[in-house]
């Protein structure tokens, strides 16, 4: 296998496209399963069709990847759409789209997995394809060619995908996709063809394909909840994914039944996780993958069987340690102020009400009940503890009111009634209001699949209608992008016809539709699209449903059956409520089932389980004020970053740098206010693209620590393209105020070699003369040179890119050899009195240390140190005297 290495493939060329870490991996915590001539795996890509910071941030993804690799004889690797600029130059270099982790191209593996949680990603699989050396059509794929199916919630209406995948699983990856894929490997093993596969794939009850001719049934896995889930916080991103928290799935399943609610329905029956097993993945994300911040995720989180309990257990457990909780879905009948308050112990979280419609009738055809009454007590007791806003979520176009003509017995419309409530709420309560208004999309597999969809025109009408009357200052009105709302019909209940105008779409250019600022690019493209397609697409979208009607996707059943559908359809237009979904209900839906092993947990089910963990002895963090403690230590160190390190974003370092922190486990100095964090400073940033051999950052210990102890279990923690090469531990006392490493800054040395010989003089005269100019000093080795540069070398790049007219990384090889210090810094020195405390009068004042120096040369921050060091020792052994 010809394995993609994107720095020796890209080189420089990385510096032309945005955030390049996104395609290097290197991550820690990635599994590396290493190529060897006698060790034969079945390889596998999980692919995510969006850009890697997006990817990052699923579940899904990190839980098949870890337990695909916990095979022996499966290497699973990960890979993401690449953005724009990186599409062209795969293309421009002939290079296919590759794994992160050794640089598979896509072409070469045995099977790929897309996880597809919308459905607007579609042109992006695609492209991922097409990059990857794919045929796009199911039907034009050799034996050689990957298997390519597709999972998640944004394909259980597999018809307008179809053309595009060899097959579809339903439902959910435990254990039923990792035991099918386990067994492809040994069928792999045993010489079985791809289409002997296939066929064995296809005979799997939870598996869709074109010509199947039986319906798939979804995957559930009964037992979660009661068993170990597969690990999910590895790897870790190398930039910072839109959702940087750790993640913990709490409950699976919803047990409101909200009818507009797909995802309700996806994840049917409820199953509650028990609290050791939370525990035990909470200890991993923190101890083991540094998060600050734990997310609790379920679909309704609030309504985890005593959620106040486990907060304060996980509170106290985790007190000292600066972790805070999130609990991303909230039904507001559930939220109270306990709750809140539990949640912002370290952090202050949000105030968000998904609210729907305000109207208590038409909640009642939603299924959801929201109390004005409560929500108005919660706020007000909120905002008296400091909340000062609050996020509301609406949707428009639902089943209710005037989408049949009527208004609410006030006579007003859908708009009229958000306004009057928002309005209503606001004077109440003075809250800042942050509204998003969404346009209702209808989904397979609910109550709703036959409701007609809302029209742009319609949508807008109602937009401006609640622009118009919430004064701005106390609203902030966000809304669904209209441009997507067509779409995101079409994907969802479209049938087979669809996959032409997809692939119609991919070939005129059009990506990333999920993005706002790419759809605008797209909009005129996707109307040549449905104007040449020979059918009326907007005629589709916005069609009245028949109840009678075959359904393009009734070859799919999510185990609810098409009658609880129907039922639950009369119910709304009665706006009567269904009861919870709990064990031994009234009004069976169909998941639940004896032979599947399918319920409802009961409690006594969660708590009687003895799951096979042992969670860890945490130890109790003593509260350690820094103000209060007359000794700290502090920490200079030097690391470099190369291989593939010199392409991570600035930001990105600092935060990797903040979580191998916490891995490491030493009891590092935490700031102190709104969101503690380990208390370290770089002297520089440093600049994209750059390899550096020496960088410089500090920060301090609660306790006395040896170098070679913070060196070893740094690195331990740190990624491979990172690590510390030297370390300086000596104590300091609040006597004296501390120096800021930045402001101790002189600047770099800095390594230049041209990159075609023909270059070299005219280089060396241009650097020649520079370097007069500004009173660089400079020396040259073996065709190399060697500057020093006052604050950093970005000046004489900018230069240089003025005077060549190309950037430096298509004419030079350029590295940072080591970070400087300034000698003479102003304010660094014993005798200014800006170094001293007033409780220190009394000391009498050295003044020799800092103020004799040997050479007003840069010199290294060590030897500055040392000398720092030197003055924190006397004035510790003064007060020790006195």
């Amino acid at each position: 296998m010809n394995l993609v290495k994107p720095l020796e493939v890209f080189s420089s060329q990385l510096n032309t496209v945005q955030a390049p870490s996104r395609y290097l991996g290197g991550e820690y915590g990635a599994v590396i399963k290493i190529h060897e001539a006698d060790k034969h795996y079945y390889n596998v890509g999980i692919a995510f069709p969006d850009l890697y910071e997006i990817g990052m941030s699923n579940l899904a993804v990190k839980i098949i990847y870890n337990a695909l690799n916990a095979f022996d004889n499966i290497r699973c690797e990960r890979v993401f759409s690449p953005d724009l600029d990186f599409e062209a130059l795969l293309r421009e270099k002939n290079v296919p789209l590759y794994t992160l982790e050794t640089g598979m191209p896509l072409k070469e593996l045995d099977f790929i997995g897309f996880s597809i949680g919308y459905e607007l990603g579609i042109t992006q699989v695609l492209a991922m394809l097409d990059l990857g050396g794919i045929p796009l059509l199911a039907k034009d794929r050799r034996p050689e060619d990957p298997i390519v199916i597709a999972g998640g919630c944004g394909v259980t209406n597999p018809a307008p995908f179809a053309d595009f995948f060899d097959a579809v699983m339903i439902g959910e990856a435990e254990d039923a996709l990792f035991d099918t894929i386990n067994e492809l490997a040994l069928m792999k093993e045993k010489g079985e063809s791809r289409e002997c596969m296939l066929k064995h794939l296809s005979e799997k009850s939870f598996i869709w394909t074109k010509d199947k001719g039986k319906i798939a049934y979804r995957a559930v896995q009964g037992n979660f909840g009661l068993v170990p889930s597969k690990p999910s916080w590895y790897p870790l991103p190398s930039i910072k994914p839109v959702q940087d928290h750790g993640v913990v799935e709490i409950m699976r399943g919803c047990p409101n039944g909200c009818r507009f609610c797909h995802a309700g329905m996806y994840y049917r029956p409820t199953r509650v996780k028990n609290r050791k097993l939370i525990i035990d993945e909470i200890d991993h994300l923190v101890f083991d993958a540094g998060y600050r911040e734990v997310s609790l995720n379920s679909l309704s989180s609030a309504d985890f069987p005593d959620i106040e309990g486990l907060l304060d257990e996980l509170n106290q457990r985790y007190k000292g340690y600066n972790v805070s909780f999130q609990l991303p879905s909230l039904k507001v009948n559930s939220l109270s102020l306990p709750i809140l308050e539990k949640l912002s112990t370290v952090r202050k979280s949000g105030l968000t009400f998904a609210v729907e419609t305000p109207e208590e009738l038409w909640q009642l055809s939603l299924n959801k009940e929201v109390y004005a009454q409560h929500l108005e007590s919660i706020i007000l007791e909120a905002k008296a503890r400091g909340w000062s806003s609050a996020k509301f979520y609406f949707m428009i176009g639902l089943p209710v009111g005037d989408y049949f003509g009527d208004a609410n017995t006030s006579g007003k419309t859908e708009e009229e009634v958000i306004v009057d409530f928002l309005l209503d709420i606001q004077k109440r309560t003075r809250i800042q209001c942050n509204v998003n208004v969404g346009v209702f999309i209808p989904k397979p597999h609910t109550a709703y699949q036959w409701v007609r969809q809302l029209t742009p025109e319609a949508a807008q009408k109602k937009f401006d209608y609640l622009y118009q009357h919430l004064p701005r200052g106390k609203f902030k009105l966000g809304r669904h992008n209209l441009d997507t709302t067509v779409l995101e019909g079409l994907m969802s209940r479209g049938d087979s016809r669809v996959g032409k105008l997809i692939l119609s779409a991919y070939n005129k250019g059009i990506r990333f539709d999920a993005w706002d600022e790419k759809l605008k690019d797209n909009k005129s493209k996707w109307q040549e699209v449905f104007s040449e397609c020979g059918w009326n697409v907007h005629d589709y979208v916005y069609k009245d449903w028949s109840l009678d009607e075959e359904l393009p996707w009734d070859g799919v059943s999510l185990g609810v059956s098409k009658q609880f559908y129907r039922r639950e359809w009369e119910r709304s237009l009665s706006a009567v409520l269904t009861p919870r979904c709990m064990s031994n209900c009234d009004h069976p839906c169909g998941i639940c089932s004896e032979k599947k092993q399918v319920s409802v947990h009961k409690a006594e089910e969660i708590e009687a389980v003895t799951p096979d963990v042992e969670n860890r002895i945490v130890p109790v963090v003593p509260e350690r004020p820094e103000s209060n403690i007359p000794i700290l230590y502090r920490v200079i160190f030097s690391f470099k970053r190369c291989n593939g390190g010199e392409y991570m974003a600035y930001l990105s370092q600092v935060e990797l740098f903040h979580k191998a922190i916490i891995r490491s486990g030493l009891p590092f100095v935490f700031t102190s206010g709104f969101n503690p964090l380990p208390r370290i400073e770089f002297a520089s940033a440093m600049s994209l693209g750059i390899s550096s051999l020496e960088e410089v950052a500090r920060a301090c210990l609660f306790a006395e620590i040896s170098y070679e102890i913070v060196m070893q279990e740094m690195n331990r923690v740190l990624p491979p393209d990172f690590a510390l090469t030297k370390v300086f531990v000596f104590p300091v006392t609040t006597l004296r105020k501390r120096e800021s490493l930045s402001q101790g800054l002189w600047g770099g040395r800095y390594e230049y070699a041209v990159k075609e010989p023909s270059f070299e003089t005219t280089f060396f005269d241009f650097a020649r003369t520079f370097c007069a100019e500004k009173n660089i000093s400079y020396t040259q080795e073996k065709g190399k040179w060697y500057f020093d540069f006052p604050s950093s070398d970005k000046v004489f790049r900018t230069e240089l890119e003025t005077r060549f007219e190309n950037k430096w990384y298509q004419l030079l090889y350029v590295t940072k050899v080591q970070t400087l210090a300034n000698p003479q810094v102003k304010g660094w020195t014993a005798n200014d009195e800006r170094l001293w405390r007033s409780d220190s009068s009394h000391f009498e004042k050295d003044t020799s240390l800092l103020s004799e120096t040997d050479t007003d040369k840069p010199v290294s921050f060590f030897d500055l140190y040392k000398k720092i060091a030197q003055v924190n020792a006397d004035l510790i052994s003064a007060r020790a005297a006195f």
